[in-house]
């Protein structure tokens, strides 16, 4: 059984967020004050703003992505979790500081990136960064339209 790489982000209607992009960067602002034992509540918050969009891809076994990353989460494989959400070819990097802070950037295949910079834990920065290039992406979108 395959585990999958991360959300059917491959069509264009699936990447329609009703949450704003102020939203999505408050959510993320929210992700990186989680202390380490909250990372759960951080990805419920991700996951019920990701799942607005119709991406949960059902695969061969019957399972789904959303499932496969809550039982990541719940397993305590939070930094596996947080990369299972990004799309397919983002590019990220992220590490701790001296301060015992966590950063992290994504880039979106779409080229919209954005970073988090006082997460308390990598997953959440990952998680952040992913909220804030989505929000980043959305205004691109709409500039461009």
């Amino acid at each position: 059984m395959d585990m999958p790489s991360g959300w059917n982000w491959t069509d264009a209607k699936h990447r329609k967020l009703k949450a704003t992009p102020t939203e999505l960067q408050a959510i993320a602002g929210r992700c990186e004050s989680l202390s380490a034992g909250e990372q759960r509540k951080g990805f419920d918050h991700a996951m019920r703003v990701l799942s607005e969009m119709p991406v949960i891809a059902a695969h061969d076994d019957g399972g789904d992505d959303a499932v496969w990353i809550g039982l990541l989460a719940d397993s305590g494989a939070y930094e596996s979790a947080a990369v299972a959400l990004f799309p397919p070819l983002t590019t990220f990097n992220g590490g701790r500081m001296a301060d015992g802070s966590f950063v992290a950037q994504v880039i979106l295949p779409s080229g919209a990136g954005a970073n988090s910079r006082t997460a308390r834990s990598f997953s959440m920065a990952l998680v952040a960064a992913l909220l804030r290039a989505c929000a980043r992406e959305a205004i691109e979108q709409r500039a461009a339209s």
